[in-house]
This record gives C-alpha cells, structure tokens and sequence, in this order.
C-alpha cells in the first residue's frame, strides 16, 4: 500500500523535462518545484521505472524505509535551497596530474550508497571511507526489476574545473566485474550522467584505471543521448556504478548477481 501511495503520489507530479536547456540557469525554480524535487525524486523514478506498474506482485518486498533515507540523504529541503539560493562558487582549478580525491584530499566529496531501491530494486550496498580508500561493497539483485547499485557523491558545493586535464585516473582494488564511471555537470538531479565503462581485474590488488574525457558519454538511465558536449569546467558530482546493464539494453558481460567489493583508493587528474 505504501508503494503504491508512493507511484500514485509521484505520478500527479509535474514532469519537467530533462533537457539541459528546459530550464534557464539564471531562473531559480518555484518553492512549489523545489518541495516537490527534494522530497519525491526518487519516486519520480520508481514512477517511470520499468515494471513500475506491477510492482506489488514482486518477488521481494521493497525497503520503503531505504528509498526514503536514500532520497533525503541526496535530495533533502537543505540541499535543495542551498543549491538553489547558496550563490554562484567559483570551481577549483586543477593541473594535470593533480589529487582530486583521496582520503586525506577530499575537496568536498561525501560520498553515500545510491542503489536500485529508488526504483523498487533489492540490491543494496554500503560506503566507508577509511584511511586506505573508500570502501564500497554490497549485493546485487534482478529482484523487482532491478540490478545495479552505485556510490555517488552529493553535489559538490564548489564545482571543479578539470578542464586543463585529458581525464582521470581511478585506482581501484576490485573484483572482476566491470563498472562505470559517471561524471555530472549539472546540480539536476536526474540529468545527464557522462559515462564511462572500465573493466577491473579480480586480484584484488590496486589497479589503475585512465579514463580520457572523451571516453565518457552522454546518458540517461542507461541511454544513450545527443547533448552538448561535457563541461570539463564545471564537474559537480562524481559516480560508480555497477549495473546489469550497459547502454541502450545492451548488457553488462561481468554482471552477475550476488556480492561485490571495490576500494577507490584515489582519484587524480592526467
């Protein structure tokens, strides 16, 4: 019931489009918009999410509790007014071959689990950041029409300018699978999510991986889209991912379900 209170209330929500030009930069949206978009945007999602329609029949049942601590932990009143009224930042500048994060460099990054539970999904996973890396581990599932499970960070306050750079490096210890990697330079929430695919070995020993900006492309749940180009001077929100899923219905070759483990140890600039 609560499920299907959550879709009925999602579903009379205005639609606003995605397009990066459907709203003016320089227009902040209406109170009434900014509730609605800090309190219901990942039901917005379960809303259009495959299957949506018959989720009550699913085989597992659906951690409302989660999707509500998962939306207010990205998309609460606080963030949305500080995005919308906390004024213009200037990005920070970064040279080629420069820490972008690390455990003891963060530059605003808080990283938090991003899961298929904000579209009725079971797979869930866990973020810690300790000394040797962010820890990021879980269990994925195709339960409720799911399948993938991510580690996001919240919008950065001070966006970064890597636009002096090729691209970035990752080192990873991970586990076999293949995951992506999603650069954001807009503070909408559902916008474009630049993405890149990278394979890591199942060794568990640290493994680094160059991703040159014009491997990322433009996305929208898992489609492909044509758009401007990436905002290199602008990044304000970093991704993995690890999904059934590559682009356009294509599949991820690596993905199976059950557990999985990877160790950001850094991100830098080449």
């Amino acid at each position: 019931p609560a499920l299907r209170r959550t879709v009925a209330a999602a579903s009379r929500l205005e639609a606003r489009p995605h397009a990066p030009e459907a709203t003016p930069p320089h227009l902040p949206p209406s109170p009434v918009a900014m509730t609605r978009a800090a309190l219901l945007p990942a039901a917005v999602l379960l809303a259009m999410a495959p299957g949506a329609a018959g989720m009550a029949g699913a085989r597992k049942s659906w951690d409302f509790g989660r999707f509500i601590n998962t939306a207010a932990t990205f998309n609460s009143p606080a963030d949305a007014l500080a995005r919308a009224f906390g004024g213009s930042t200037s990005p920070k500048q970064f040279a080629r071959g420069q820490m972008v994060w690390s455990p003891e460099v963060t530059n605003g990054f808080e990283f938090a689990a991003l899961d298929d539970v904000v579209m009725g999904g079971c797979s869930q996973s866990t973020v810690r950041v300790k000394t040797d890396g962010l820890q990021w581990s879980g269990e994925t599932t195709t339960a409720n029409n799911g399948g993938f499970t991510g580690v996001r960070t919240k919008t950065l306050v001070q966006p970064l300018d890597i636009s002096a750079c090729k691209g970035i490096t990752l080192r990873v210890k991970a586990d076999g699978f293949r995951y992506k990697c999603i650069l954001r330079d807009s503070s909408e929430w559902n916008g474009v999510a630049w993405t890149a695919s990278f394979d890591t070995p199942a060794n568990g020993r640290p493994y680094e991986v160059k991703l040159p900006f014009k491997f990322f492309v433009p996305t929208m749940f898992a489609k492909t889209i044509r758009t401007e180009a990436l905002k290199t001077d602008a990044i304000v929100a970093f991704q993995l991912s690890l999904s059934k899923f590559e682009y356009d219905g294509g599949l991820n070759p690596t993905f199976q379900e059950g557990p999985f483990a990877l160790t950001l140890l850094d991100i830098s600039t080449f």
